[in-house]
């Protein structure tokens, strides 16, 4: 991966000769640093307690620190991140009784969506998910942790969007931002042997054109993680793979 994502906030390269590109405007540049902070909390790039540095984070993506600041407020607003009494900025901590309720309302939604998405399956979007979970396999054997974050986000959503729910991936997204930061600690621990098997009975159940299996793998999936991680100690922890937002950190994953 590379060390920093690239500089946005200045002129690019020409094309064809011409003139340089021109700079994104602020409005882009905050969507971006928005859409890319939501990635990180939703793949547990971000942890719970985990402080957020706006001088680091504006560094790291190569901007100023006014659409870093606005896109913060904006995530703010959404409960994804928290403002403390004294400014400070933070992923908000998660109790176990919360983990627990998001976990089964997540198993009642995305169950569905991948239901329905098995419905609308094609050879194609099989296909597309079959080399998606291998290189979720690869990033396991290789414990690049961020990397198998980023790859199981990337499945999960796949196959929702399939679904062609106008209403469930609005609703699946938000669950996402807050279960997201407490997903790290299922793949630091020895005693979690996750190997992504449900993903490879979400495949069968896709070419067999198995919706109720399809649903049955993904609620598998969910619960047999969040089981774990209530039996764990995680809910004290502060630290992932991008915690303190240091300069050598890729919010891309």
């Amino acid at each position: 991966m590379p060390a920093r994502p690239a500089v946005t906030n200045r002129q690019g390269p020409k094309a064809d000769g011409g003139a340089p590109e021109r700079p994104r405007r602020r409005g882009e540049l905050q969507d971006r640093v928005v859409d890319q902070l939501r990635r990180g909390l939703m793949i547990g790039a971000f942890v719970p307690g985990q402080t957020i540095s706006l001088r680091r984070l504006a560094d790291d993506l190569g901007t100023s620190s006014m659409p870093v600041r606005e896109a913060i407020n904006q995530l703010v607003a959404a409960n994804a991140l928290e403002m403390l009494p004294n400014r400070t900025v933070c992923v908000p901590r998660m109790t176990p009784a919360r983990f627990e309720e998001l976990s089964r309302v997540r198993q009642a939604l995305e169950g569905m969506a991948a239901e329905m998405a098995c419905r609308h399956a094609t050879p194609q979007l099989a296909k597309r998910l079959e080399k998606i979970n291998g290189e979720l396999q690869r990033a396991i054997r290789e414990r690049s942790i961020v990397q198998c974050l980023a790859k199981n986000q990337e499945f999960h959503f796949t196959l929702y969007e399939a679904a062609n729910s106008e209403v469930l991936l609005p609703l699946i997204e938000p669950l996402w931002l807050m279960a997201g930061p407490i997903m790290y600690f299922s793949l630091i621990s020895p005693d979690m042997p996750w190997d992504a098997s449900a993903h490879n009975d979400v495949l069968d159940a896709l070419k067999a054109r198995d919706a109720a299996a399809a649903r049955r793998a993904i609620e598998r999936d969910i619960r047999n993680t969040a089981t774990y991680l209530l039996k764990s100690s995680v809910f004290q922890g502060a630290s992932g793979p991008l915690a303190g937002l240091g300069a050598g950190s890729d919010l891309r994953c």
